[in-house]
């Protein structure tokens, strides 16, 4: 098996040496959770609730510029709000002097008002400053701290930093790992964050390494052939394709198809989308005997649900035929060479 490059197995004690305090997660270190109890999807900030400005507290004088703010992008004002929220800013910063609620409630509104206008290279400084606030006092496995270290980690790629964006998921790792159990689920969610950073770069190698111990922890946790397995199946197997280990590839995917067919069916589409691949797999690998009973079982499940004709008109599209050419029936599909990248 390939090893992981020396930068994969690096993990500074602290984000480019500027966070040093960290919480630790309270007794007991485990913090328990089922299944549905971890959102990575979930709010980005603390602030996009409901009661977002209907705290007991009287508002502050900043609180009071942010609505002021709002109510200027609401009537198409940007340039206004972006000058109210750095106000805003200004005057939790001159008031507090140290962050706080009001203060992180300004930062995030003005971090958030750049993102959605693309202007990363201002929002980087705002959210750096709500991760070095959040990882001194929550728990590593927060969703507040792990999302907000997503954003972080999102205008690091779009502003063409993919190494910045690798180092500050192995920085969330680590303070991970010095908190909670080593198959706690939180750290699989970075693990596989972390190997997507290096697929991005082509690290392919590092990836596998990264996904391999993601996938020891979720089988830990959920079984072998539990649901929540499925996905990281899929991204290991598109890695050992990326290498050419197109036996490894087909071998995983195997595994996936029995998870799904135990969900699904054997007539489920995603049981459709997995035969399609290790069809493909198989084909690239001249194991042409072994991918036909697959297309024809994608035929067969695309025709119980779409019918012939729903069928035979997608089959058309994808597979245009020349000019004054016979159109393609479903019963032809079977002799195309190859149904890579068809999409039902």
């Amino acid at each position: 098996m390939n090893t992981v490059p020396n930068r994969a197995m690096k993990i500074s004690p602290a984000f480019d040496g500027e966070v040093t305090q960290r919480t630790k997660v309270p007794s007991p270190a485990r913090v328990q959770m089922d299944r549905m109890a971890f959102q990575p999807d979930g709010p980005i900030t603390q602030w996009e609730q409901d009661n977002f400005y209907k705290g007991e507290e009287l508002p502050s004088e900043s609180t009071s510029i942010s609505k002021l703010a709002m109510q200027y992008l609401e009537q198409g004002r940007g340039e206004e709000a972006e000058k109210l929220f750095i106000q805003a800013l200004e005057v939790s910063e001159q008031s507090l002097g140290a962050v706080d609620g009001s203060l992180e409630r300004s930062l995030e509104e003005l971090a958030w008002f750049y993102c959605n206008r693309g202007k990363y290279i201002q929002a980087e400084p705002l959210v750096r400053r709500l991760v070095e606030f959040r990882a001194r006092n929550l728990a590593p496995n927060d969703s507040l701290l792990v999302r907000t270290i997503d954003q972080l980690a999102s205008i690091y790629e779009a502003g063409n930093a993919p190494l910045k964006a690798e180092s500050i998921y192995r920085y969330l790792l680590k303070l991970q790992e010095e908190a909670l159990r080593s198959d706690d689920l939180v750290i699989s969610f970075t693990l596989k964050r972390l190997a997507e950073c290096y697929v991005r770069q082509g690290a392919f190698p590092a990836a596998e390494s990264i996904y391999l111990r993601a996938l020891t922890i979720e089988e830990i946790n959920f079984g072998a052939y539990g649901v929540e397995v499925s996905s990281t199946l899929q991204d290991l197997a598109n890695v050992y394709q990326a290498q050419n280990r197109l036996d490894l590839a087909a071998f995983v995917l195997t595994r996936q198809l029995t998870i799904l067919e135990g969900i699904h069916g054997p007539d489920g589409l995603s049981v459709a989308s997995c035969l399609l691949k290790l069809g493909d797999l198989y084909t690239q690998m001249n194991r042409k005997d072994e991918g036909e009973p697959m297309y024809m079982r994608v035929l067969s499940i695309y025709e119980n649900a779409y019918g012939k004709q729903s069928l035979n008109r997608k089959i058309q599209q994808l597979y245009a035929p020349e000019p004054n050419s016979p159109r393609m029936t479903i019963y032809d599909f079977n002799a195309l060479p190859t149904h890579r990248n068809s999409e039902f």
